[in-house]
């Protein structure tokens, strides 16, 4: 097996991060009475869990393998994000979760990893894609916020 470059790591990390987004949302999807946000996030679920399955087939192309590592605060988005909460108050409740991540984010680290050339070209470009493909999401999900925010 070759060396493990540094970068594994954080292709798990997104791996790992992006399944579980996938299965997060999801359930939000499968709980609000809204159905401009159900589509949206049902759409951005499908997305994560491609990512994920994305990152893990890049992981096996170079060599490695994917971690499985505890995420102490999955099972409290999956209470939270499934419950009978408003979307509102689910909406306020991610914002706040997301603020008080560690630093730095997984989001810093691949944004970072895009122009390190200790990352290969093609896993650079896959992360740039992933970017884009994120901005889009997050995009489309403050707007569809914005909105039931608005309305509220």
């Amino acid at each position: 097996m070759p060396d493990k470059p540094e970068y594994i790591d954080l292709l798990n990390d997104i791996r790992l991060q992006e399944h579980r987004a996938g299965l997060f949302l999801k359930a939000w999807a499968d709980t609000t009475p809204d159905s401009d946000l159900r589509g949206c996030l049902t759409m951005v679920a499908e997305r994560e869990d491609s990512h994920g399955q994305i990152f893990e087939r890049r992981i096996r192309e170079l060599g490695f393998a994917g971690d499985d590592k505890d995420d102490p605060v999955f099972a409290e988005r999956m209470r939270v994000l499934s419950s009978d909460m408003t979307d509102v108050e689910k909406i306020a409740w991610l914002r706040e979760a997301t603020a008080s991540a560690p630093k730095p984010t997984v989001r810093e680290r691949y944004e970072a990893a895009t122009d390190d050339d200790s990352v290969d070209a093609l896993t650079r470009s896959l992360l740039r894609w992933f970017t884009d493909v994120e901005n889009d999401s997050g995009a489309y999900m403050r707007r569809v916020y914005a909105q039931l925010e608005g309305s509220a």
